[in-house]
């Protein structure tokens, strides 16, 4: 399962996906999230959000919320 989600670039957690290809490095969700679920790959050429903390996503859905390219979405 996570080969086929590292393939699809997508991390979830039982609440959230999300798409790291639409990620614009805000890191707006980083700042909004309270369990410290999402961190950041910040490389010269690659960046973007990850889930650090899948387990500790309470699915408050704030990070979906905030960002501006939607790359948060709430799982169906």
């Amino acid at each position: 399962m996570k080969q086929k989600l590292r393939r699809q670039n997508r991390h979830q957690t039982e609440h959230i996906e999300l798409n790291t290809s639409a990620c614009g490095a805000c890191w707006k969700c980083i700042k909004t999230c309270k369990k410290d679920v999402i961190g950041k790959i910040d490389l010269i050429i690659h960046k973007h959000a990850i889930i650090r903390k899948p387990d500790a996503c309470a699915g408050c859905g704030a990070c979906v919320r905030i960002c501006p390219n939607e790359a948060l979405s709430v799982r169906e």
